[in-house]
Protein backbone atom coordinates (compact mmCIF):
# COMPACT_ATOMS: atom_id res chain seq x y z
CA UNK A 1 0.00 0.00 0.00
CA UNK A 2 1.19 3.31 -0.83
CA UNK A 3 2.11 6.00 1.71
CA UNK A 4 -1.18 9.06 2.26
CA UNK A 5 0.37 11.91 2.14
CA UNK A 6 -0.69 14.62 4.71
CA UNK A 7 -3.61 17.15 2.93
CA UNK A 8 -3.97 14.35 0.37
CA UNK A 9 -7.98 13.40 0.18
CA UNK A 10 -8.39 10.67 2.44
CA UNK A 11 -5.09 11.28 4.83
CA UNK A 12 -6.04 10.92 8.94
CA UNK A 13 -6.34 14.47 10.35
CA UNK A 14 -3.70 16.12 12.12
CA UNK A 15 -3.71 16.08 16.34
CA UNK A 16 -5.33 18.97 17.41
CA UNK A 17 -2.53 21.82 17.90
CA UNK A 18 -0.41 20.45 15.68
CA UNK A 19 -0.73 22.82 12.79
CA UNK A 20 -1.04 25.42 15.31
CA UNK A 21 2.71 23.71 16.72
CA UNK A 22 4.07 24.19 13.39
CA UNK A 23 3.09 27.81 12.42
CA UNK A 24 4.50 28.64 15.93
CA UNK A 25 7.28 27.07 15.30
CA UNK A 26 7.94 28.62 11.79
CA UNK A 27 7.13 31.97 13.23
CA UNK A 28 9.89 31.33 16.12
CA UNK A 29 12.52 30.19 13.32
CA UNK A 30 11.72 33.26 11.32
CA UNK A 31 11.85 35.63 14.41
CA UNK A 32 15.29 34.05 15.36
CA UNK A 33 16.96 34.33 11.55
CA UNK A 34 15.67 38.04 11.92
CA UNK A 35 17.33 38.63 15.88
CA UNK A 36 20.60 36.84 14.33
CA UNK A 37 20.58 38.64 10.91
CA UNK A 38 24.18 38.97 9.75
CA UNK A 39 24.10 42.83 8.80
CA UNK A 40 28.17 42.42 7.24
CA UNK A 41 26.54 40.17 4.18
CA UNK A 42 25.38 41.62 1.37
CA UNK A 43 21.94 41.95 0.76
CA UNK A 44 20.93 42.27 4.13
CA UNK A 45 22.98 45.51 4.46
CA UNK A 46 21.64 46.35 0.83
CA UNK A 47 18.32 46.30 2.05
CA UNK A 48 18.70 47.99 5.37
CA UNK A 49 20.66 50.59 3.60
CA UNK A 50 17.49 51.42 1.35
CA UNK A 51 15.14 51.36 4.52
CA UNK A 52 17.88 53.68 6.40
CA UNK A 53 18.09 56.28 3.52
CA UNK A 54 14.25 55.80 3.02
CA UNK A 55 13.28 56.70 6.16
CA UNK A 56 15.51 59.79 6.35
CA UNK A 57 14.20 61.55 3.65
CA UNK A 58 11.83 63.27 4.81
CA UNK A 59 13.81 65.46 7.14
CA UNK A 60 16.63 66.02 4.07
CA UNK A 61 14.97 69.41 2.99
CA UNK A 62 13.55 70.62 6.46
CA UNK A 63 16.57 72.88 6.68
CA UNK A 64 19.96 72.06 8.13
CA UNK A 65 18.86 70.74 11.40
CA UNK A 66 17.24 72.45 15.15
CA UNK A 67 20.95 73.06 16.53
CA UNK A 68 21.80 76.53 15.39
CA UNK A 69 25.76 74.82 15.68
CA UNK A 70 24.47 73.45 12.21
CA UNK A 71 23.17 76.78 10.88
CA UNK A 72 27.01 78.06 11.71
CA UNK A 73 28.89 75.52 9.89
CA UNK A 74 26.55 76.37 7.33
CA UNK A 75 27.74 80.00 7.55
CA UNK A 76 31.22 78.76 7.47
CA UNK A 77 31.37 77.00 4.49
CA UNK A 78 29.59 79.86 2.59
CA UNK A 79 31.81 82.40 4.25
CA UNK A 80 34.82 79.96 2.90
CA UNK A 81 34.05 80.37 -0.48
CA UNK A 82 32.57 84.38 -0.33
CA UNK A 83 36.32 85.56 1.23
CA UNK A 84 38.43 82.82 1.39
CA UNK A 85 38.70 82.95 5.28
CA UNK A 86 38.40 80.06 7.63
CA UNK A 87 36.68 80.84 10.87
CA UNK A 88 35.66 78.06 13.36
CA UNK A 89 31.58 77.52 13.39
CA UNK A 90 32.72 77.43 17.11
CA UNK A 91 35.59 76.91 19.31
CA UNK A 92 37.38 74.97 19.61
CA UNK A 93 36.63 74.27 16.34
CA UNK A 94 35.52 71.27 13.96
CA UNK A 95 37.93 71.41 10.83
CA UNK A 96 37.20 68.49 8.90
CA UNK A 97 33.43 68.86 9.25
CA UNK A 98 33.45 72.30 8.25
CA UNK A 99 35.56 71.58 5.44
CA UNK A 100 33.12 68.88 4.24
CA UNK A 101 30.22 71.07 4.64
CA UNK A 102 32.23 73.28 2.34
CA UNK A 103 32.33 71.36 -0.21
CA UNK A 104 28.65 70.61 -0.88
CA UNK A 105 27.55 73.66 0.91
CA UNK A 106 26.55 75.30 -2.38
CA UNK A 107 24.25 72.70 -3.43
CA UNK A 108 21.79 73.43 -0.13
CA UNK A 109 21.04 71.36 2.85
CA UNK A 110 19.53 68.72 0.92
CA UNK A 111 23.03 67.43 0.04
CA UNK A 112 24.86 68.43 3.01
CA UNK A 113 22.74 66.56 4.77
CA UNK A 114 22.86 63.92 2.96
CA UNK A 115 26.28 63.35 3.18
CA UNK A 116 25.83 63.07 7.12
CA UNK A 117 22.67 60.44 6.40
CA UNK A 118 25.47 58.58 3.91
CA UNK A 119 28.41 58.74 6.77
CA UNK A 120 25.88 57.34 9.58
CA UNK A 121 24.90 54.47 7.41
CA UNK A 122 28.49 53.78 6.86
CA UNK A 123 29.06 53.71 10.65
CA UNK A 124 25.53 51.49 11.07
CA UNK A 125 27.72 48.87 8.75
CA UNK A 126 30.93 49.59 11.13
CA UNK A 127 28.97 48.60 14.41
CA UNK A 128 27.75 45.64 12.51
CA UNK A 129 31.13 44.52 11.99
CA UNK A 130 32.50 45.12 15.26
CA UNK A 131 29.65 43.23 16.91
CA UNK A 132 30.62 40.03 14.81
CA UNK A 133 33.58 40.81 15.62
CA UNK A 134 33.19 41.08 19.44
CA UNK A 135 31.31 37.61 18.27
CA UNK A 136 27.59 39.23 20.50
CA UNK A 137 24.81 37.26 20.59
CA UNK A 138 21.22 39.04 18.88
CA UNK A 139 23.57 41.06 16.22
CA UNK A 140 20.85 41.64 14.19
CA UNK A 141 18.24 42.99 16.39
CA UNK A 142 21.09 44.87 17.74
CA UNK A 143 22.08 46.53 14.88
CA UNK A 144 18.71 47.40 13.58
CA UNK A 145 18.26 48.75 17.14
CA UNK A 146 21.32 51.32 17.02
CA UNK A 147 20.10 51.97 12.73
CA UNK A 148 16.91 53.59 14.29
CA UNK A 149 17.62 54.90 17.82
CA UNK A 150 15.55 57.88 17.74
CA UNK A 151 18.51 60.16 19.19
CA UNK A 152 20.68 58.66 16.69
CA UNK A 153 18.31 58.94 13.79
CA UNK A 154 18.09 62.59 14.22
CA UNK A 155 21.61 63.44 14.21
CA UNK A 156 22.31 61.16 11.55
CA UNK A 157 20.17 63.85 9.04
CA UNK A 158 21.21 67.25 10.08
CA UNK A 159 24.87 69.22 9.02
CA UNK A 160 26.38 68.12 12.44
CA UNK A 161 29.31 66.61 13.09
CA UNK A 162 28.17 64.13 16.22
CA UNK A 163 27.76 60.91 13.32
CA UNK A 164 30.65 61.74 11.51
CA UNK A 165 32.91 61.50 14.54
CA UNK A 166 31.32 58.31 15.95
CA UNK A 167 31.43 56.29 12.68
CA UNK A 168 35.28 57.03 12.53
CA UNK A 169 35.45 56.49 16.28
CA UNK A 170 34.40 52.84 15.65
CA UNK A 171 36.20 52.19 13.08
CA UNK A 172 39.36 53.22 14.74
CA UNK A 173 37.62 50.09 17.31
CA UNK A 174 37.31 47.87 14.60
CA UNK A 175 40.41 48.50 13.65
CA UNK A 176 42.61 48.29 16.95
CA UNK A 177 40.61 44.63 17.42
CA UNK A 178 42.24 43.78 14.04
CA UNK A 179 45.75 44.77 15.90
CA UNK A 180 46.55 47.75 13.20
CA UNK A 181 47.78 50.65 15.57
CA UNK A 182 48.48 53.16 13.08
CA UNK A 183 45.71 52.81 10.98
CA UNK A 184 43.09 53.34 14.54
CA UNK A 185 45.55 56.11 15.89
CA UNK A 186 44.84 57.93 12.08
CA UNK A 187 40.66 56.92 12.43
CA UNK A 188 40.89 58.41 15.88
CA UNK A 189 42.72 61.30 14.83
CA UNK A 190 40.19 61.55 11.82
CA UNK A 191 37.16 61.38 14.30
CA UNK A 192 38.74 64.09 16.99
CA UNK A 193 38.73 66.59 13.78
CA UNK A 194 34.91 66.18 13.71
CA UNK A 195 34.74 66.50 17.46
CA UNK A 196 37.78 67.13 19.52
CA UNK A 197 36.25 65.22 22.31
CA UNK A 198 36.97 62.05 20.31
CA UNK A 199 40.06 62.16 22.29
CA UNK A 200 38.56 61.33 25.54
CA UNK A 201 39.28 58.03 24.03
CA UNK A 202 42.60 57.69 23.26
CA UNK A 203 43.09 57.11 27.22
CA UNK A 204 40.26 54.68 27.09
CA UNK A 205 41.80 52.75 23.64
CA UNK A 206 45.40 52.44 25.19
CA UNK A 207 43.40 50.42 28.02
CA UNK A 208 42.36 48.25 25.09
CA UNK A 209 45.70 47.25 23.66
CA UNK A 210 47.52 47.11 27.34
CA UNK A 211 44.84 44.64 28.39
CA UNK A 212 45.15 42.73 25.28
CA UNK A 213 48.81 42.94 25.76
CA UNK A 214 50.12 44.35 22.83
CA UNK A 215 51.33 47.19 24.41
CA UNK A 216 54.62 47.94 22.07
CA UNK A 217 51.77 48.95 19.65
CA UNK A 218 50.00 51.55 22.07
CA UNK A 219 53.03 53.92 21.66
CA UNK A 220 52.47 54.01 17.96
CA UNK A 221 48.90 54.19 18.54
CA UNK A 222 49.15 57.45 20.22
CA UNK A 223 51.39 58.86 18.20
CA UNK A 224 49.42 58.53 15.41
CA UNK A 225 46.15 59.66 16.89
CA UNK A 226 48.16 63.02 18.12
CA UNK A 227 49.83 63.69 14.98
CA UNK A 228 46.91 63.33 12.64
CA UNK A 229 44.71 65.57 15.31
CA UNK A 230 47.29 68.35 15.27
CA UNK A 231 47.14 68.26 11.23
CA UNK A 232 43.53 68.76 11.05
CA UNK A 233 43.78 71.43 13.35
CA UNK A 234 46.55 73.68 12.41
CA UNK A 235 44.10 75.94 10.82
CA UNK A 236 42.49 77.09 13.95
CA UNK A 237 46.15 76.64 15.46
CA UNK A 238 47.80 78.71 13.20
CA UNK A 239 44.82 81.83 14.37
CA UNK A 240 44.05 81.38 18.09
CA UNK A 241 47.22 78.96 19.22
CA UNK A 242 46.36 77.20 22.02
CA UNK A 243 43.40 79.52 22.99
CA UNK A 244 41.57 77.54 20.65
CA UNK A 245 40.44 75.06 23.31
CA UNK A 246 37.92 77.50 24.48
CA UNK A 247 34.04 76.72 24.30
CA UNK A 248 31.03 77.95 25.58
CA UNK A 249 30.69 77.32 29.14
CA UNK A 250 27.34 78.10 31.29
CA UNK A 251 25.67 76.15 34.08
CA UNK A 252 22.84 73.73 33.60
CA UNK A 253 20.05 73.30 36.42
CA UNK A 254 19.81 70.06 37.97
CA UNK A 255 16.54 69.49 36.54
CA UNK A 256 17.40 70.23 33.56
CA UNK A 257 20.12 67.62 33.59
CA UNK A 258 17.53 64.98 34.39
CA UNK A 259 15.05 66.22 31.72
CA UNK A 260 17.37 65.84 29.03
CA UNK A 261 18.19 62.67 30.31
CA UNK A 262 14.87 61.08 31.00
CA UNK A 263 13.78 62.69 27.34
CA UNK A 264 16.27 63.19 25.18
CA UNK A 265 18.53 60.27 25.64
CA UNK A 266 16.46 56.94 25.44
CA UNK A 267 13.07 58.79 25.94
CA UNK A 268 10.55 57.91 28.76
CA UNK A 269 9.28 54.35 27.82
CA UNK A 270 12.79 53.79 26.33
CA UNK A 271 14.77 54.42 29.14
CA UNK A 272 12.00 52.78 31.71
CA UNK A 273 11.75 49.75 29.64
CA UNK A 274 15.62 49.26 29.55
CA UNK A 275 16.15 49.85 33.59
CA UNK A 276 13.44 47.09 34.21
CA UNK A 277 15.49 45.36 31.43
CA UNK A 278 18.12 45.57 33.82
CA UNK A 279 16.51 44.99 37.15
CA UNK A 280 14.74 41.95 35.56
CA UNK A 281 18.68 40.85 34.45
CA UNK A 282 20.12 41.49 37.52
CA UNK A 283 21.37 37.55 38.31
CA UNK A 284 23.46 37.76 34.76
CA UNK A 285 24.89 41.58 35.71
CA UNK A 286 26.49 39.74 39.11
CA UNK A 287 28.96 38.85 36.35
CA UNK A 288 29.81 42.15 35.35
CA UNK A 289 32.84 42.78 38.34
CA UNK A 290 34.10 39.29 37.29
CA UNK A 291 34.12 39.93 33.66
CA UNK A 292 35.38 43.84 33.85
CA UNK A 293 38.80 41.74 34.51
CA UNK A 294 38.70 38.82 32.61
CA UNK A 295 37.62 40.54 29.03
CA UNK A 296 38.94 43.82 27.72
CA UNK A 297 36.56 44.49 25.63
CA UNK A 298 33.98 44.93 28.11
CA UNK A 299 36.35 46.92 30.72
CA UNK A 300 36.60 49.04 27.49
CA UNK A 301 32.65 49.38 27.09
CA UNK A 302 32.36 50.33 30.98
CA UNK A 303 35.31 52.66 31.20
CA UNK A 304 34.04 54.70 27.81
CA UNK A 305 30.41 54.73 28.87
CA UNK A 306 31.69 56.71 32.17
CA UNK A 307 34.62 58.56 30.42
CA UNK A 308 31.69 60.11 28.14
CA UNK A 309 29.19 60.59 31.02
CA UNK A 310 31.68 62.33 33.09
CA UNK A 311 32.18 64.80 30.02
CA UNK A 312 28.87 65.02 29.83
CA UNK A 313 27.97 65.86 33.21
CA UNK A 314 31.02 68.75 33.37
CA UNK A 315 29.17 70.52 29.90
CA UNK A 316 25.54 69.18 29.65
CA UNK A 317 24.41 71.25 27.01
CA UNK A 318 23.53 69.10 24.74
CA UNK A 319 21.90 65.57 24.57
CA UNK A 320 23.99 64.76 21.71
CA UNK A 321 27.27 64.99 23.32
CA UNK A 322 26.17 61.34 24.55
CA UNK A 323 25.83 59.98 21.50
CA UNK A 324 28.86 57.97 22.07
CA UNK A 325 27.40 56.16 25.17
CA UNK A 326 25.11 54.29 22.45
CA UNK A 327 27.04 51.90 20.81
CA UNK A 328 29.30 50.78 23.77
CA UNK A 329 25.60 50.72 25.90
CA UNK A 330 23.85 48.14 22.88
CA UNK A 331 27.01 46.49 23.46
CA UNK A 332 27.02 45.21 26.98
CA UNK A 333 23.22 45.12 26.38
CA UNK A 334 23.94 42.44 23.90
CA UNK A 335 25.82 40.79 26.41
CA UNK A 336 24.35 40.57 29.54
CA UNK A 337 20.08 40.95 28.66
CA UNK A 338 18.83 37.72 27.60
CA UNK A 339 17.04 37.74 24.15
CA UNK A 340 13.16 38.49 24.59
CA UNK A 341 14.34 41.37 27.42
CA UNK A 342 17.41 42.60 24.57
CA UNK A 343 14.37 42.59 21.46
CA UNK A 344 11.67 44.02 23.73
CA UNK A 345 14.24 47.28 24.95
CA UNK A 346 15.27 47.73 21.48
CA UNK A 347 11.63 48.06 19.68
CA UNK A 348 10.78 50.15 22.42
CA UNK A 349 13.77 52.44 22.17
CA UNK A 350 12.74 52.95 18.36
CA UNK A 351 8.79 53.21 19.27
CA UNK A 352 9.52 55.83 21.69
CA UNK A 353 10.72 58.30 18.26
CA UNK A 354 7.09 58.01 17.41
CA UNK A 355 5.41 57.65 20.66
CA UNK A 356 6.13 58.64 24.09
CA UNK A 357 4.89 60.06 27.19
CA UNK A 358 5.33 63.67 27.55
CA UNK A 359 4.23 66.30 30.38
CA UNK A 360 3.18 69.64 29.70
CA UNK A 361 4.31 70.84 33.65
CA UNK A 362 7.68 70.45 32.96
CA UNK A 363 8.88 73.53 31.56
CA UNK A 364 9.19 75.22 34.93
CA UNK A 365 10.97 72.42 36.53
CA UNK A 366 10.14 69.06 37.99
CA UNK A 367 7.76 69.16 40.64
CA UNK A 368 4.47 66.33 41.31
CA UNK A 369 2.44 67.94 38.58
CA UNK A 370 5.28 66.92 35.83
CA UNK A 371 4.12 63.33 36.74
CA UNK A 372 0.29 63.83 37.47
CA UNK A 373 -0.14 65.20 33.92
CA UNK A 374 1.65 63.18 31.81
CA UNK A 375 0.01 61.80 29.34
CA UNK A 376 0.95 60.10 25.75
CA UNK A 377 2.47 62.38 23.07
CA UNK A 378 4.82 62.98 20.16
CA UNK A 379 8.02 60.99 19.98
CA UNK A 380 11.01 62.99 19.39
CA UNK A 381 11.28 62.14 16.05
CA UNK A 382 7.11 63.89 15.62
CA UNK A 383 8.66 66.38 17.87
CA UNK A 384 11.93 67.15 15.95
CA UNK A 385 10.09 67.82 13.01
CA UNK A 386 8.04 70.44 14.66
CA UNK A 387 10.72 71.99 15.92
CA UNK A 388 12.61 72.37 12.18
CA UNK A 389 9.59 73.77 11.15
CA UNK A 390 8.56 76.38 14.11
CA UNK A 391 12.51 77.41 13.90
CA UNK A 392 11.97 78.06 10.06
CA UNK A 393 8.29 79.67 10.52
CA UNK A 394 10.45 81.82 13.49
CA UNK A 395 12.95 82.95 11.20
CA UNK A 396 10.11 83.97 8.87
CA UNK A 397 8.38 85.86 10.86
CA UNK A 398 11.08 87.89 11.93
CA UNK A 399 12.60 88.99 8.89
CA UNK A 400 9.13 89.65 7.35
CA UNK A 401 8.07 91.77 10.31
CA UNK A 402 11.40 93.67 10.69
CA UNK A 403 11.16 94.65 6.94
CA UNK A 404 7.90 95.96 7.20
CA UNK A 405 8.51 99.25 7.77
CA UNK A 406 5.42 100.06 9.81
CA UNK A 407 6.32 97.57 12.60
CA UNK A 408 10.02 98.97 13.71
CA UNK A 409 11.93 102.79 13.66
CA UNK A 410 14.58 103.21 11.41
CA UNK A 411 17.49 102.80 11.36
CA UNK A 412 17.03 99.73 13.49
CA UNK A 413 19.44 97.14 15.07
CA UNK A 414 17.55 93.96 15.59
CA UNK A 415 19.03 91.20 18.43
CA UNK A 416 17.31 88.10 17.71
CA UNK A 417 19.01 85.39 19.69
CA UNK A 418 19.87 81.90 18.82
CA UNK A 419 17.71 81.78 15.67
CA UNK A 420 20.61 84.25 14.05
CA UNK A 421 22.48 82.11 11.89
CA UNK A 422 19.43 80.23 10.63
CA UNK A 423 17.36 83.97 9.99
CA UNK A 424 21.15 84.70 7.95
CA UNK A 425 21.31 81.45 6.26
CA UNK A 426 17.77 81.77 4.52
CA UNK A 427 18.12 85.26 3.75
CA UNK A 428 21.42 85.37 2.08
CA UNK A 429 20.69 86.40 -1.00
CA UNK A 430 19.37 89.43 0.57
CA UNK A 431 21.75 90.66 3.35
CA UNK A 432 25.26 91.52 3.67
CA UNK A 433 27.35 89.39 6.45
CA UNK A 434 30.06 91.38 8.52
CA UNK A 435 31.46 90.69 11.94
CA UNK A 436 31.20 93.47 14.60
CA UNK A 437 34.92 92.93 15.38
CA UNK A 438 37.32 90.97 15.24
CA UNK A 439 37.45 88.56 18.48
CA UNK A 440 39.61 85.61 19.27
CA UNK A 441 38.27 85.23 22.23
CA UNK A 442 34.80 84.69 20.97
CA UNK A 443 33.26 81.31 20.34
CA UNK A 444 32.29 82.08 16.85
CA UNK A 445 33.44 84.89 15.07
CA UNK A 446 30.83 84.86 12.34
CA UNK A 447 27.92 83.92 14.85
CA UNK A 448 28.84 85.69 18.13
CA UNK A 449 30.36 88.47 16.78
CA UNK A 450 28.25 88.47 13.28
CA UNK A 451 26.44 91.47 11.98
CA UNK A 452 23.92 90.84 9.07
CA UNK A 453 22.82 93.95 7.16
CA UNK A 454 20.20 95.10 5.11
CA UNK A 455 21.20 96.80 2.66
CA UNK A 456 25.38 96.86 2.64
CA UNK A 457 27.27 96.86 6.56
CA UNK A 458 29.78 99.34 4.99
CA UNK A 459 27.41 101.87 4.68
CA UNK A 460 24.44 103.06 7.08
CA UNK A 461 22.26 100.70 6.46
CA UNK A 462 18.37 100.59 7.78
CA UNK A 463 18.51 96.98 9.51
CA UNK A 464 21.02 95.08 11.62
CA UNK A 465 20.52 91.73 12.71
CA UNK A 466 23.33 90.16 15.46
CA UNK A 467 23.17 87.44 17.57
CA UNK A 468 23.56 89.07 21.21
CA UNK A 469 25.51 92.31 22.22
CA UNK A 470 28.17 93.45 24.98
CA UNK A 471 27.02 96.25 26.82
CA UNK A 472 29.40 98.29 25.49
CA UNK A 473 28.22 97.44 21.98
CA UNK A 474 24.82 97.94 22.91
CA UNK A 475 25.51 101.43 23.84
CA UNK A 476 27.33 102.40 21.11
CA UNK A 477 24.15 101.86 19.25
CA UNK A 478 22.05 103.39 21.01
CA UNK A 479 24.69 106.96 21.31
CA UNK A 480 24.13 106.50 17.52
CA UNK A 481 20.76 106.95 16.99
CA UNK A 482 19.66 103.54 16.48
CA UNK A 483 16.80 101.99 17.86
CA UNK A 484 17.51 98.68 19.49
CA UNK A 485 14.79 95.95 19.08
CA UNK A 486 15.01 92.43 21.08
CA UNK A 487 13.43 88.77 20.91
CA UNK A 488 12.26 87.44 24.00
CA UNK A 489 14.42 84.37 23.15
CA UNK A 490 17.90 87.18 23.26
CA UNK A 491 16.19 88.73 26.39
CA UNK A 492 17.21 85.91 28.16
CA UNK A 493 19.81 84.69 26.73
CA UNK A 494 21.47 88.73 27.27
CA UNK A 495 20.91 88.32 31.06
CA UNK A 496 22.31 85.00 31.30
CA UNK A 497 25.72 85.82 28.81
CA UNK A 498 26.33 89.35 29.44
CA UNK A 499 24.05 89.59 32.49
CA UNK A 500 21.86 93.18 31.39
CA UNK A 501 18.58 93.55 30.73
CA UNK A 502 17.76 95.13 27.06
CA UNK A 503 14.79 96.15 27.80
CA UNK A 504 15.96 98.03 31.35
CA UNK A 505 18.24 100.29 28.84
CA UNK A 506 16.25 101.43 26.42
CA UNK A 507 15.81 98.48 23.69
CA UNK A 508 12.21 97.33 22.87
CA UNK A 509 10.80 94.11 22.19
CA UNK A 510 9.16 92.52 18.86
CA UNK A 511 5.83 91.51 19.52
CA UNK A 512 6.13 88.17 17.50
CA UNK A 513 3.72 84.83 17.79
CA UNK A 514 6.13 83.10 20.15
CA UNK A 515 8.59 83.65 22.64
CA UNK A 516 11.06 81.07 22.11
CA UNK A 517 11.92 80.00 18.49
CA UNK A 518 11.28 76.21 18.82
CA UNK A 519 7.71 77.18 20.03
CA UNK A 520 4.66 76.74 17.53
CA UNK A 521 3.32 80.16 16.88
CA UNK A 522 0.73 81.39 19.46
CA UNK A 523 2.47 80.31 22.66
CA UNK A 524 3.94 83.47 23.58
CA UNK A 525 4.06 84.53 27.24
CA UNK A 526 3.88 88.10 26.53
CA UNK A 527 0.77 90.82 26.85
CA UNK A 528 -0.30 92.00 23.82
Amino acid sequence: MGVIEANQPGAPAAPAGQSGGGLRSGLRRLFDSAVDLEFTRFWPFAVLALVYVASRAYWLNLGYGTDPDAWRVAMVAEHLWAEGEYFPSRLPGYPLHEFVTAAFVKQGWIWTNLTTVLISLTGVYVFAALAKKLELPNRGALTLGFAFAPLLWINSVMTMDYMWALTFLLAAYLTLLDERPTAGGILLGIAAGFRLTSMFMLPVFLLLIWRMRFRDQGRTFAIAALATTMLVYAPVFMTYGLDFLNFYDQDVHIEEFIKRLGKDGLGIIGGLTVLAALLLSAKRLLRLPGDLLRDANVLVWAVAIGVVFASYTRLPHEIAYLIPVFPFGFFLMARYLSRPLLVTALVVIVAAGFVDLTSPDDTTGISASTFTSARVGKGMLLSDVDTLRNQKEFAEELRKLTVSHRAIVLPAVVVVGFIYPELVSLYRDELEIAILEKDESAISQLSDKGRACDPACNVRPDIEYVWLLEFDEFQHYLDSGRTVYYTDDAARSTYSVYGYRLGYFGALELQLSRDNPSLAAGTASTDR
